[in-house]
């Protein structure tokens, strides 16, 4: 393994603490998979297949499905199908779950997506939806400049360090500082202040109830974390936990069945 790819593997094994995580809070209000009564689950948004196979070791018969341009498509642990972003490629009623986490802000065709999911789930099947909150959508504001410093503290350290070390990047053209100066939306919708309102349970439960879901339940995640990753994987999940008790779950689960 390269020095270079150390840092992304590092990231991509906090990432998987997370989304663990956040998962076994989830994992509660998902219908219960037995021997005997297998549950039919679709995981939209899939990446790398973590948590496909992680449902698939605790009994749920998975589809997951992503895009073909998908960043964690060489990453993948677990068989991912391709598919087109809109047209979900399964028949009508055929999953008793559709699950998706921090997914649906990146989905383009949000509403022909989310009519999908109406179709291909039961009468009696489930939605539940990992989707960021407003609380990471404001602290990830500051928490990009912390970034932004640390990221230009390493470079400036690496440049006069007498050993040789990794020179981290950063902007090398006045148009790059200035997509880096102001945080960039992290989604679809609206732009880095707006997100705000499009990452809020007003927006969320207005969409699904549009598409003839009635939402159930609404909870927080439990934990702590920003879109900029401020401090890498510096920050142990029990801190985390902590932080969102003050500061607010960086994510919200909605839970939400056909009306």
């Amino acid at each position: 393994m390269t020095r270079s790819a150390l840092p992304n593997l590092l990231h991509m094994q906090s990432l998987s603490v997370v989304r663990k995580y956040e998962l076994d809070i989830a994992l509660k209000y998902f219908p219960e998979a037995t021997s005997s009564q297998p549950s039919r689950l679709l995981e939209l948004g899939a990446g790398t297949g973590q948590q496909a196979k992680y449902l698939t070791d605790r009994g749920y018969q998975v589809l997951a499905i992503d895009l073909p341009s998908s960043s964690y498509k060489e990453a993948r642990v677990f068989p991912v199908v391709d598919y087109d972003g809109k047209n979900i490629p399964a028949p009508e009623g055929e999953f008793d779950v559709v699950f998706s986490s921090n997914v649906l802000e990146h989905v383009k065709s949000i509403d022909t997506v989310l009519a999908e999911t109406y179709r291909i789930l039961k009468p009696t099947g489930c939605a539940i939806h990992i989707i960021p909150s407003p609380t990471c959508r404001i602290w990830s504001i500051p928490a990009h400049y912390v970034w932004l410093a640390r990221r230009i503290i390493a470079r400036l350290a690496a440049t006069f360090s007498q050993r040789k070390t990794t020179v981290p990047r950063t902007p090398q053209s006045g148009k790059e500082w200035a997509g880096t100066i102001l945080p960039l939306r992290h989604g679809e919708r609206g732009n880095t202040l707006t997100e705000i309102y499009y990452f809020s349970q007003t927006y969320w439960s207005g969409k699904l109830e549009a598409h003839g879901f009635k939402v159930e339940r609404i909870i927080g995640n439990g934990i702590f974390y920003t879109m900029a990753n401020a401090v890498g994987t510096h920050l142990p999940l029990k801190h985390r936990e902590t932080l969102s008790g003050i500061l607010g779950s960086s994510c919200l689960i909605y839970i939400a069945t056909k009306n």
